[in-house]
């Protein structure tokens, strides 16, 4: 199996920055190619994280980051420039991404359970609405009290679409000649399920499970779509290891076919796929949440962005939010 070693690209003096990257994305703020993601939040007591802009080849001079009103769970673009449609707390909101401007709560989740927040979250092909989920922040696998959420544009509306999940992270769609298909990762489980997505319905129909990650160590965290039936998960591993990783799976056929090694950093958060002018790159987000003090002495580089060179000579284009 092939395995290519990332480097580190974006690297933090402060621990806050590096407590726990997720969702990187890649799009444009201020007429510039930038790229774009989450800090859950600062530190374990946080109630409240940030989104951070980084444009290449800058060296950092122009990089920035925003206060939440909250815990950010997902940033996802919209098709006008600078615009972000971002999962805080229970709320929708978009952002500015130029003028750090929030708007008020596009939607809400019926959800007032305290111990929730929105997690990640993914776009529907098309753009009209975008599927999402919840974790409970005290990971509890008995309580199960997280749900996997649609939200609609066209009306602002959010649905249930599954519930009884515990911290629902990476999704990804695809189309068969039965429809839409929806792979989402509840952590915990270790599976990427497999559900048919009735738009009109507003239902998700369980339909199998397409990858069982028991056997890889680490928890599956995010994930994002290679475009010719695979995927990339990212792992979160809580033990030390030398290096995370994030690993190339068949949909299909559930065969392992290639990793990303992050040294230094063991919890892989998810990745993203970039088209650059010089191929295909893969940015990996990792953290350094929780860590004791001698295992984050020995991963010097937890909590950093990663870049990796990859053989794809193409990538899904990304989708944006079509409010």
């Amino acid at each position: 199996m092939r395995s290519t070693e990332a480097r580190v690209y974006i690297d933090y003096t402060e621990e806050t920055d590096r407590f726990l990257p997720e969702g990187p994305r890649w799009m444009t703020v201020g007429g510039r190619p930038a790229l774009v993601w989450v800090n859950i939040q600062h530190d374990l007591s946080a109630t409240a994280g940030d989104l951070h802009v980084h444009f290449p080849g800058t060296e950092g001079s122009n990089d920035y980051a925003i206060r939440c009103p909250g815990r950010p769970g997902f940033l996802l673009p919209l098709a006008d420039e600078n615009q972000a449609l971002v999962g805080v707390g229970k709320e929708l909101r978009v952002i500015d991404l130029s003028t750090g401007m929030w708007s008020e709560a596009v939607a809400t989740i019926p959800d007032a359970d305290p111990r929730t927040i929105i997690n990640d979250g993914e776009i529907v092909p098309g753009g009209k609405a975008v599927v999402f989920g919840t974790k409970d922040t005290k990971f509890d696998a008995e309580a199960k009290l997280a749900h996997l959420y649609l939200f609609t544009v066209e009306d602002d509306r959010i649905t249930v679409l599954a519930d009884k999940q515990v911290c629902s992270n990476g999704k990804v769609f695809a189309t068969d000649a039965r429809g839409l298909m929806l792979y989402d990762i509840d952590t915990p489980t270790r599976k990427v399920k497999r559900y048919r997505l009735d738009m009109d319905a507003r239902t998700a129909t369980p339909d199998g499970v397409a990858l069982d990650l028991a056997n890889q160590p680490g928890f599956p965290d995010g994930m994002c779509d290679c475009g010719d039936g695979t995927v990339i998960v990212a792992f979160y591993n809580p033990d030390f290891v030398e290096a995370g990783r994030a690993v190339r799976f068949n949909l299909a056929t559930g065969e392992t076919l290639e990793e990303w090694t992050t040294p230094g950093s063991p919890r892989v958060t998810c990745p993203l796929l970039v088209k650059r002018p010089g191929g295909v790159r893969l940015v990996l987000s990792t953290a350094a949440e929780g860590m004791p003090a001698d295992m984050r002495a020995r991963c010097p580089n937890a909590g950093c962005l990663f870049i990796a060179d990859t053989q794809f000579a193409d990538c899904p284009a990304p989708e944006v939010v079509r409010l």
